[in-house]
């Protein structure tokens, strides 16, 4: 085992239930690993050497809102101790649904026939995804500017002009979706969007079989009780029993929970919808003829970006008061 560990590998020891024990704080990785995962290697009971791949959170520097989520977190805890109801899907299935969906949703942008005008409109949808982070003339953090730099540049020619054909262009459009666009829970989420384009380019057919040990394991009673009507297979008395004939059933059948799908809860997806529109933000936003910004070209674009709003309430102010409208920014850009 020593003599093949991999770059990034290390062997763990394994618990009283077979299982590997994982660094603290490790993500298990269901779906495909990246580049930047873990492996970890482990002997099972039957002395086999298994590998399992793992993802360690990013650091980061603890911020105001740690406090909150602490509090939350005790709030939560109390809440378990009086509500011992277990959820259809546990946090753990969640988590495999999401990886699940991101990987797939990474291989139909990859592979799967979208047309020219899809292409464009997901990536447009791409950017306003909750995960983007862009650096703004107002202020603001930049993240990203390299990984998206190295697709732009292969639509230049050696003289440094643009020159490219349509499969170059399809090729660095596919490339940059693949990199914004995420399901995984976590920073990277990208929120509604993602499901909306999944569904768009029909990325339910690249979702692997769930019917695994692994994944019915996060399922209740009433959801293994779902998933045997829904295949024909009679639940035995036993939960276990269940999810073993469940896992037999679908060992020749491709399995995909339903709430795994791309498609978003209509409620929810047309609440996103009002709660993006900028029709609400433009209204809010009287003084544009009195603030001498209605000429800008930011005008002209219909507030089709939420945060021109904020720009506009500016007041005019003379070249003297520079540093002081540019704090102004900052605070708003900030908020």
């Amino acid at each position: 085992m020593t003599s093949n560990l991999p770059k990034r590998g290390a062997i763990v020891e394994v618990n009283s239930w077979g299982q590997p024990e994982l660094p603290k704080k490790a993500a298990h990785v269901y779906g495909k690993p990246s580049k930047s995962d873990q492996t970890a290697l482990y002997l099972d009971r039957d002395g086999k050497v298994q590998t399992v791949h793992y993802r360690m959170p990013e650091t980061a520097k603890p911020k105001g809102g740690s406090a909150e989520g602490a509090a939350e977190g005790g709030d939560d805890a109390g809440a378990f101790t009086t509500q011992k109801v277990r959820p259809d899907v546990t946090q753990k299935g969640h988590d495999m649904m999401d990886d699940f969906r991101t990987d797939a949703l990474h291989e139909a942008l990859g592979s799967a026939p979208i047309e020219d005008d899809m292409l464009m409109a997901l990536l447009v949808l791409a950017f306003a995804g909750q995960n983007v982070r862009v650096d703004s003339g107002a202020g603001g953090t930049f993240y990203g500017g390299k990984r998206f730099s190295r697709h732009g540049v292969t639509l230049f020619d050696e003289h440094g002009k643009l020159a490219f054909d349509q499969d170059t262009l399809r090729i660095a459009v596919r490339s940059v979706l693949i990199h914004v666009l995420s399901c995984r829970r976590g920073m990277s989420n990208s929120g509604m969007v993602s499901r909306i384009a999944g569904e768009a380019i029909g990325a339910d057919e690249y979702l692997p079989n769930m019917g695994s040990e692994d994944f019915l394991l996060c399922l209740s009673r009433q959801a293994l009780e779902a998933c045997c009507a829904e295949a024909a297979v009679q639940p035995r008395q036993k939960v276990r029993e269940t999810r073993a004939t469940l896992v037999e059933h679908f060992q020749n059948e491709r399995f995909v929970h339903a709430s795994a799908r791309f498609a978003p809860v209509v409620d929810e997806l047309l609440d996103w919808i009002r709660a993006s529109s900028p029709t609400d933000t433009i209204g809010t936003a009287p003084h544009d003829d009195d603030s001498g910004q209605a000429d800008e070209p930011a005008e002209d674009q219909e507030g089709h970006i939420d945060e021109d709003a904020d720009q506009d309430e500016l007041p005019d102010t003379d070249p003297s008061d520079d540093k002081e409208l540019a704090q102004d920014v900052d605070q708003k850009a900030t908020a």
